[in-house]
């Protein structure tokens, strides 16, 4: 499947027997997931945290892609290494896959999870992505700094000056745990 009707296909999630399901798109020899299906991978199926704990040396990269027309994030990896990105799923007769595989990964059963919060969610983790320019025909890696609602940027060093400045004592516990959610937030864009 080209790359802009793969995209379209990827914003078709507001039904919610659509949240859990991962598209695999067959390009040549390797599989790639495209924006909702990037994120569950990379959030439920193959995190980094997971990489990491089973002792994987090369972490599975996604990245968001800034063209013309737009941004995109996209992770890709080699057919044969189906097993290894996607542990848990069926035999796939790789000979029948025309242009796409349909995964469904295991989502939270709660009753309150809304499209809006996952939404959320998911624009959360593409903004914390290590953009890419492909404007012009090159590509060229952009700072992740964020700015803050000030206009600072958000770094390791402002992190550790706010931990180091914050007042603990003199707060409430629901105020540290609001301070740390927030530190939380500011790392988790960072990476």
């Amino acid at each position: 499947m080209k790359l802009t009707p793969a995209l379209e296909f990827e914003k078709l999630r507001e039904d919610a027997e659509s949240w859990n399901k991962i598209f695999l798109h067959k390009d040549g020899k390797f599989f790639r997931a495209y924006e909702w299906s990037a994120w569950l991978i990379k959030t439920l199926v193959c995190s980094e945290a997971f990489q990491k704990e089973r002792g994987d040396v090369k972490i599975l990269a996604a990245n968001r892609y800034v063209t013309k027309k737009g941004e995109y994030v996209s992770v890709g990896f080699p057919l044969e290494s189906l097993s290894k990105y996607m542990p848990n799923y069926e035999d796939v007769d790789f000979e029948t896959i025309e242009d796409y595989a349909t995964f469904t990964v295991e989502m939270s059963d709660e009753e309150d999870v809304t499209y809006e919060v996952l939404q959320a969610a998911f624009m959360e983790w593409k903004q914390s992505l290590p953009e890419k320019d492909t404007r012009g025909g090159q590509k060229a890696t952009r700072s992740t700094a964020r700015v803050d609602s000030e206009g600072s940027r958000v770094g390791m060093f402002q992190i550790l000056s706010q931990v180091m400045s914050y007042p603990l004592e003199s707060k409430t516990p629901s105020d540290n745990a609001e301070f740390i959610a927030s530190l939380k937030r500011q790392l988790a864009a960072l990476l």
